[in-house]
C-alpha cells in the first residue's frame, strides 16, 4: 500500500461513501497540489479491508489521531510492534487474515474497545492482552487456541474473564525502590519531635473490578491488600496516624487490634450513612480514624464533623446545600490529645489533630470548598473550647480530593477566599457562609472573602510537592491530592516521606494502582514535626 495513499485520506471533500454498523465512513485523496498548500486530513477511521496487503508502510503507524482501523481479509503474517504507536485506537479489525501471533505491544493500546482476531492461525495470547481493560469485544474464533482459551472467551462475559486470567498470569514487576525520606532541617534537641502519617487506603467495598479493571485479581485482593496496608502503616512508624476509607468493621477487628498491640489506641467514626443502613451493612461504611502513641499522647477530647449534617441545619435560604452539599456523604474527625512528656514539649501540653475526607468529584468544587469551609468553622469552635485556644499547635491531614493549587488548598493556606471563587459556580452559599464563619472580610476592591482563623502552611514546600509528584494513581488520574498542613506559629517540619519512583511506575508500564507492591491507588504522606516555643 502506498504511503501517498494513506497520508492523503479526507473524509470531508466528497468521495468514497461507507456505511457499517450504522456510521458513515468517507475517504478522499488529496491532490498533490492541496498537499503542497499544507492541506490537512481530518479523519479518524481508515478502511483497507480486501486488498490483498501483506506488509505495510511505516507510514502508517504514525497516523496516531486514527480511533478505527479495518484491516480484515487481507493476508497479512505479522503485526509489527508499532501499532502501539496508535495509542488512540478504539477498534481494530484483524480478521480472516494470516497472523501466527501478535506482539506483547498490543497491550499498551489501554483505549482498545473492539479487537477482532477471528480467523487467523494465532496459538497464543501474550499475557499482555490483559492489560486492555477497556475491551468489550474480543473475537477469537477460528484460531488454533488452546481448548482453556477458547472456552474462557464463549462463556458469558468471556472477553472479560479471559482478559482477568491474562492479567493474573502476566508477571508481576520486580519490587519497586523504597521511597527516599527528604530531611529538611536537622533536630534541635530543645524541642519534642512526632511525626504523622496520612494515608487513605482504599476501603475493599470500593476495590472493584469495575472501577480498577487494570489491577491484577492479587492486587485488588482484600487479604493480600491488608497485609501491605499493614505494613506500610508499621514499617513508618509514625506517633500519629490518620487513616481514610477504613470500614467500619475492619477498624476494630484489625486496624485498633494490630495497632494496639504496637502501642497505638485509636479514634474512629464512619460516614453519616451508617445511622440509616442495615447493621450488616453497616459493618462496610467507611470513615476516617486516627490512631496515636500511646507513649507520647492522650486524648482529652474528639469532635465528630459531619459534612451532611451540617448542610441540613443550615440550609435555610440557601437550597445547594439540599441539593448538593447534603447528599455528599464526607465527614471530618477533631481531636486534643495531652502531650505526655511535656520537658520537650516547649510551652506547649496539648496538640489537635484534624483528619478529614473531602467530596472526589470535579464536577463539585463547590461542595469541596463548602465542606472545608465547615470544616474549618466546626474546628474552630472546637479549639475555643480548649484551655490555650487559637494558640494551640495544629495539624491538619485528610484526603482533601484537591490539588495544591485548588481553591480548597488556597482556602487552608490563605486562611480565605473570595466569595466570588469560580469554583463557587455561582451558586448562592452566601448565607448559610456568614452564618458559619462570622463577618466577611472585605479588601481595598470591596470583594468579600471568607475567612477561617488559623495560620497554616503544608508540611510539603513546592519543590518537595514538584518531586513529590503524586499521592493518588489511578488509570484516570494522577496528581496530588491528600495533604498534611501544621500551624505556621508553633510547628515546623524536620522531614518528609519523598514520592514513588515515577521511572519505575513507567518502566514497569504501571497505568494505575493498586498493584501487588502499592495496595491502595493512594500513598501515603509521612512528616516529621517539631513543637517551637512561639505563640501567637
Amino acid at each position: 500500500m502506498a504511503q501517498d495513499f494513506i497520508a492523503n485520506l479526507d473524509p470531508y471533500n466528497g468521495g468514497i461513501d461507507k456505511y457499517e454498523n450504522g456510521k458513515r465512513r468517507m475517504y478522499v485523496i488529496l491532490s498533490p497540489e492541496e498537499v503542497a498548500a499544507g492541506r490537512t486530513t481530518r479523519w479518524t477511521e481508515l478502511d483497507i479491508q480486501n486488498k490483498g496487503i501483506k506488509n505495510f508502510s511505516p507510514y502508517l503507524w504514525s497516523l496516531r489521531h486514527l480511533t478505527a482501523l479495518y484491516l480484515n481479509n487481507n493476508k497479512i503474517s505479522r503485526l509489527p510492534a508499532e501499532v502501539s504507536n496508535l495509542q488512540n485506537l478504539k477498534h481494530l479489525d484483524l480478521s480472516n487474515n494470516k497472523l501466527r501471533s501478535l506482539p506483547v505491544e498490543l497491550g499498551d493500546m489501554l483505549k482498545l474497545q473492539d479487537l477482532l482476531l477471528s480467523n487467523n492461525s494465532i496459538r497464543l495470547l501474550p499475557y499482555e492482552l490483559g492489560r486492555l481493560f477497556q475491551l468489550n469485544r474480543l473475537e477469537l474464533d477460528g484460531n488454533p487456541l488452546t481448548p482453556e482459551l477458547l472456552q474462557k472467551a464463549r462463556e458469558v462475559n468471556g472477553t472479560q474473564k479471559l482478559l482477568q486470567f491474562l492479567l493474573d498470569t502476566l508477571e508481576a514487576p520486580d519490587t519497586p525502590p523504597k521511597r527516599p525520606w527528604v530531611t529538611i532541617r536537622e533536630r534541635t534537641g530543645k524541642h519534642m519531635t512526632f511525626t504523622v502519617m496520612c494515608y487513605n487506603i482504599l476501603s475493599e467495598t470500593l476495590a472493584t473490578r469495575t472501577k480498577y479493571g487494570y489491577c491484577p485479581s492479587t492486587a485488588l485482593s482484600w487479604d493480600t491488600r491488608k497485609t501491605l496496608i499493614m505494613r506500610e502503616i508499621l514499617d513508618n512508624k509514625a506517633d500519629i496516624i490518620a487513616l481514610q476509607e477504613v470500614e467500619t468493621e475492619k477498624y476494630t477487628t484489625l486496624f485498633l487490634r494490630e495497632l494496639s498491640q504496637h502501642g497505638y489506641a485509636g479514634v474512629f467514626q464512619p460516614k453519616s450513612r451508617a445511622k440509616t443502613v442495615t447493621e450488616e451493612e453497616r459493618k462496610h461504611v467507611d470513615g476516617c480514624a486516627i490512631f496515636y502513641n500511646k507513649s507520647k499522647f492522650t486524648l482529652h477530647k474528639d469532635k465528630y464533623i459531619d459534612y451532611s449534617q451540617l448542610a441540613i441545619a443550615n440550609s435555610e435560604g440557601a437550597d445547594d446545600m439540599i441539593n448538593r452539599v447534603q447528599t455528599k456523604d464526607n465527614i471530618g474527625i477533631a481531636c486534643c490529645f495531652d502531650i505526655k512528656d511535656t520537658s520537650n514539649a516547649s510551652k506547649h501540653q496539648k496538640l489537635i489533630i484534624l483528619n478529614t475526607h473531602i467530596n472526589w468529584d470535579p464536577e463539585y468544587s463547590d461542595v469541596k470548598l463548602i465542606q472545608n469551609i465547615m470544616f474549618m468553622s466546626e474546628v474552630d469552635a472546637f479549639v475555643q473550647g480548649i484551655k490555650g485556644g487559637y494558640s494551640l499547635p495544629i495539624v491538619v491531614c485528610g484526603d482533601f480530593n484537591s490539588t495544591p493549587d485548588s481553591a480548597v488548598i488556597e482556602f487552608l493556606l490563605k486562611s480565605q477566599i473570595s466569595t466570588e471563587h469560580s469554583d463557587f459556580h455561582g451558586l448562592k452559599y452566601h448565607g448559610f457562609l456568614k452564618k458559619a464563619n462570622g463577618e466577611c472580610l472585605g479588601n481595598k476592591n470591596g470583594t468579600k472573602h471568607f475567612k477561617h482563623n488559623f495560620k497554616l502552611k503544608s508540611c510539603y514546600s513546592e519543590e518537595q510537592l514538584q518531586d513529590l509528584k503524586y499521592t493518588n494513581y489511578t488509570y484516570d488520574f494522577k496528581g496530588i491530592l491528600d495533604h498534611i498542613l501544621h500551624s505556621k506559629e508553633n510547628l515546623r517540619t524536620l522531614g518528609v516521606l519523598g514520592g514513588i519512583d515515577v521511572e519505575w511506575m513507567e518502566a514497569n508500564k504501571i497505568i494505575g494502582c493498586p498493584n501487588v507492591h502499592y495496595p491502595s491507588d493512594h500513598f501515603p504522606l509521612v512528616s516529621e514535626l517539631e513543637l517551637i516555643n512561639a505563640t501567637r
